[in-house]
């Protein structure tokens, strides 16, 4: 072996690199436990833990502190960590609509319209060009530069009157564009203000695609964060009107009965407002009660009514408080319904929060109460513009009251104090019932800006920390005892060669764990699957080489002759070539189509199947060069293995037609149950929610599920949500389409409220909807997710793509490799065998076992893994038919076929089985949110195997023939 003492330093060096990344979580894990060892309550952690932090690490050659090492430590995922992932959905329409100045041309509302529903449908199209289609179909002669669409004053010095549509279009996509990068800075900066580590936020989709990714591992309060998101920040001062006798008798005499809004005291339809508006002695024009709110919002909604009223009033925006009002005991909440008066009469605010220049949240020191406000201090502009409104809303003269100010936060009145005196230098204060943490939340959000549209959180997952830490502890376990059954495996099967194996295993995890580290990669456990999988990856490498060493040997060559020709390309490596740059491609489209945890095991995936192949190939020939250099033997099986699947010759193609026939009742099995039974899907397929629920007891998932339908109910008919035991009896996961295709964060409130409300049987009494959603809890809401349409739709077509470009890619490579379209046919056709076999034992199964086994992305994950494996197998023998193609050429192609199937039959079986043990023992010991991914892998392992030895090799002869001029 050349180049032997380069190799050591290489992997030496390569090591010690790894060992200095992986350092740094040793160091933050060894400070934060200690920080948890002296906290005498959990409040004190932060305080002894930043005390910690200031002394630094310091071994000489390395030296680092505490945050040094807490931005390079690896970085858990939400699975294993807890906290929340969003896809946030900027408003494009909102952004189409500003552009146009809010016009209410009809075609250009029916186009939106119908430009909403043709997104849901295909939100992988960018929504600018869904509307442009859609405006094209019903425009007729109009012109996107008309006056009243956006050839408006505020466009002028981009949109001529004479503009093309063409010209016109390309302008609003670049707004478009330019806006949700805006859009994406202000979120940016508003979550770098909130203080998480190593967040991840990302643009998702294509050019002027308004989605955003936002992963905050560690999160707990993920309420909190969904209102930081969430808010537009859009930030208006207006003149509350106090006492507007046209607005209340106007208001009140208002006709209900067309919108059939039941009123819950009576059960009955309202009739007209006056039933549930109370005119309000304060700056707000009435108080409602929070239950009669519904009516009032179709009303406002409702443009007839609005146009329709008097003049004088037709003007005022109309808005509620931000907080509900609490009038004592036994009284039901209100809201504060608000008139709002606009500059000059119009429909303009007095003033906007573009002219604030600071913001923050702080106590109040200037009150007795000592009450948090947020603090603003306005630009110059602002300042003047300021100083004029309040001198003209001041009182008239002595003894007589200010008009109100309005103070609007995304269409909510914060506050409406009275003015008092004119207000120069520009500062003004926010005050509504804050706590100090909600005071600096706003701050955060006017300093980092406004939101150009609105934006609504369209998928989302929320992992409590409790679920974090059993994720951790079960995945460990799973981990060491996998690792514990291959390291055994080894020895036991390739006695000292094994040994060796074993170390090239340790060096390949140590390899793989740094680059992890050093790529900022994010670890799930998905993640931890696609280790344990690398460590299979790396064992089947070595099999492959060992079993060649051994075959040589028993041709009669020398230890040292069989070991060359097992290390060359003839020998082993083109085998294991192969077979690893068609896994690594399967990864790559994984990587590039997947989502969220899935992209996490594909990366983790790709850099071991790197790893795994270097480790392979250069340590244990090292070491087994190493032994040889001193004149010692170097074994490769044990008493016990020397002759196992030795001498074993099985007529393959003679047997076609049986294995033929039970594939073909296999294959129509899995269809029938696929078109009959179909899938359990998941809601990334579906869209809707889900929500993993502890109690303190067991319970019945059925009884669960009935009790649920009794809240959960549109139009009078019940939907009765999905309700299945998740891990334990006293843990369930409930998915529901209830209100799947609303969005935002009113919405979740109310659908939570009403999963409380129905569980709240089977809960500790006195538990409170706070306590039951408690991020921190251990019993009530572990985890939730949320997924709208428009991303289940993209998901589906994403997983589509992902599994018919694998097929296409590995096809393609065995074409490339083999140089003979029937080597790639029979190879796509076997893994088509494999992939329609693993769905139709979901479709059947998922009735009857008692785990998850729901098509989700991480179950997309194992198809295609699924894929790379049995395209290993597959590619041992093929790479052997070629081989004896080359050598045996007088010999018939049937022969050829079935000596090399038998020839390479010991590290089929064996690559196979110790692989199927692993993927076992990880499904027996590994946590229930991947025992669905695992089982779909002995599955596919199992059927891979059949397929590699039964379907791929006798197709290869059947569409061949004899005919042996064709061959690789």
């Amino acid at each position: 072996m050349r180049g032997r003492g380069l190799i050591a330093v290489f992997a030496i060096i390569l090591g010690l690199l790894c060992i200095k990344q992986l350092s740094y979580t040793w160091y933050t894990n060894k400070v934060e436990n200690e920080a948890k060892r002296l906290a005498v309550k959990p409040a004190d952690e932060p305080r002894i833990l930043d005390s910690l932090a200031q002394k630094p690490l310091d071994l000489g050659i390395i030296k680092y502190d505490y945050k040094d090492a807490k931005n390079k430590e690896i970085n858990l995922g939400l699975d294993l960590k807890g906290g929340i992932n969003v896809i946030l959905q900027v408003s494009e329409r909102d952004l189409i609509m500003l552009l146009a100045s809010n016009s209410e041309n009809p075609m250009l509302s029916t186009a939106l319209d119908n430009a909403d529903v043709t997104h849901k449908s295909n939100g992988n199209k960018p929504y600018v060009e869904i509307f442009f289609e859609e405006f094209d179909k019903i425009k007729g002669a109009t012109k996107y530069a008309a006056p009243d669409l956006f050839g408006n004053k505020a466009n002028a010095d981009k949109i001529a009157f004479n503009d093309s549509d063409d010209k016109v279009k390309e302008v609003i996509r670049r707004d478009v564009e330019a806006k949700v990068s805006t859009a994406y800075d202000v979120i940016s900066s508003r979550i770098n203000q909130f203080g998480v580590v190593e967040p991840v936020i990302q643009r998702l989709g294509d050019k002027g695609d308004g989605r955003i990714l936002v992963e905050l591992p560690g999160v707990s309060d993920t309420d909190r964060v969904k209102k930081l998101l969430q808010s537009t920040a859009k930030l208006e001062f207006w003149q509350a009107v106090r006492g507007d006798l046209t607005v209340q008798s106007h208001f009140m005499g208002i006709q209900t009965e067309k919108y059939n809004v039941i009123n819950p005291a009576t059960g009955k339809p309202y009739n007209n407002l006056g039933e549930v508006l109370q005119p309000s002695g304060s700056n707000s024009s009435f108080v409602v009660s929070v239950a009669d709110t519904a009516v009032v919002n179709r009303v406002l909604a409702d443009k007839s009514v609005m146009t329709s009223l008097p003049a004088n009033i037709r003007n005022y925006k109309y808005s509620w408080a931000n907080k509900e009002m609490d009038l004592g005991a036994n009284q039901p909440k209100v809201l504060e319904l608000y008139a709002l008066r606009g500059a000059n009469g119009t429909k303009e605010p007095l003033l906007t929060g573009d002219k604030v220049a600071s913001a923050s949240g702080e106590r109040n020191a200037g009150s007795i109460a000592n009450e948090p406000v947020v603090s603003m201090q306005m630009n110059q502009v602002g300042s003047q513009e300021w100083a004029r409104i309040t001198d003209e809303l001041k009182p008239a003269g002595p003894g007589q009251l200010g008009q109100g100010v309005a103070i609007v936060l995304d269409n909510l009145v914060y506050s409406a104090p009275n003015i008092n005196d004119k207000i120069s230098g520009g500062s003004s204060m926010i005050s509504g019932n804050f706590t100090l943490q909600e005071a600096q939340d706003l701050g955060n959000i006017l300093q980092a800006g406004s939101l150009p549209a609105s934006s609504k959180i369209v998928s989302a997952e929320v992992v409590g920390p409790s679920l974090g830490q059993e994720a951790i502890v079960s995945s460990v376990v799973a981990f060491a005892a996998a690792f514990i059954i291959v390291l055994i495996w080894m020895v036991f099967y390739y006695s000292r060669a094994g040994i060796y194996a074993n170390v090239a295993l340790v060096v390949n995890l140590l390899f793989l764990l740094g680059f992890l580290v050093s790529l900022k990669a994010t670890l799930s456990l998905p993640g931890i699957a696609g280790i344990i999988l690398t460590l299979v990856t790396g064992m089947d490498a070595n099999i492959i080489i060992y079993e060649r060493v051994k075959e040589e040997i028993r041709k009669g060559k020398s230890l040292r002759q069989a070991v060359d020709f097992a290390y060359s390309w003839k020998g082993a490596l083109s085998a294991i070539i192969d077979a690893n740059v068609t896994s690594f491609l399967t990864a790559l489209v994984l990587f590039f189509l997947g989502k969220g945890p899935v992209v996490g095991f594909a990366t983790t995936f790709m850099i071991g199947v790197l790893t795994s192949t270097f480790t392979a190939i250069f340590i244990t020939r090292y070491f087994v060069e190493g032994r040889m250099a001193k004149g010692k033997n170097v074994e490769f099986y044990t008493n016990f293995t020397m002759h196992w699947l030795q001498n074993i010759h099985v007529d393959i193609l003679k047997k076609r037609k049986i294995t033929y026939i039970i594939s073909a009742i296999l294959m129509i099995a899995s269809l029938a149950s696929i078109f009959t039974k179909g899938f359990d899907l998941g809601i990334e397929f579906k869209g809707g929610r889900t929500y993993t629920v502890r109690f303190d007891k067991n319970v019945e998932a059925t009884e669960v599920a009935e009790e649920l339908g009794k809240v959960f109910v549109v139009d009078g008919e019940a939907v009765v949500p999905q309700v299945k035991t998740y891990g334990g009896a006293n843990q369930v996961k409930i998915t529901t389409s209830y209100k799947a295709d609303q969005e935002g964060t009113e919405v979740d409130d109310e659908i939570k409220e009403k999963l409380f409300q129905g569980l709240k049987p089977y809960l500790p009494q006195g538990i409170s909807t706070k306590d039951f959603s408690e991020d921190n809890a251990t019993i009530g809401l572990m985890s939730s997710a949320k997924v709208g349409p428009t991303i289940a739709d993209d998901t589906t077509r994403a997983s589509f793509i992902a599994v018919a470009l694998a097929l296409f890619i590995t096809g393609g490579y065995i074409f490339i490799r083999f140089r003979n379209w029937q080597y790639s046919v029979s190879t796509i056709i076997a893994l088509a065998h494999d992939v329609i076999i693993v769905l139709g034992v979901f479709s059947f199964l998922r009735t009857w076992l008692p785990f998850n086994m729901e098509i989700d992305q991480s179950f997309i994950a194992a198809i295609l893994t699924v894929i790379g494996y049995s395209l290993n197998d597959t590619i041992i023998i093929l790479d052997r038919i070629r081989e004896n193609l080359g050598l045996k050429k007088s010999e018939s192609f049937y022969n050829i076929i079935n000596d090399s199937t038998s020839t390479t039959l010991s590290r089929t079986i064996n690559t196979s089985l110790s692989t199927f043990l692993i993927v076992l023992c990880i499904f027996i010991f590994g946590g229930d949110s991947i025992k669905g991914f695992m089982f779909a892998m002995l599955i596919g392992v199992a059927i891979g195997t059949f397929s590699s030895l039964f379907v791929a090799s006798p197709l290869l002869y059947d569409m061949t023939g004899e005919n042996k001029k064709q061959k690789a």
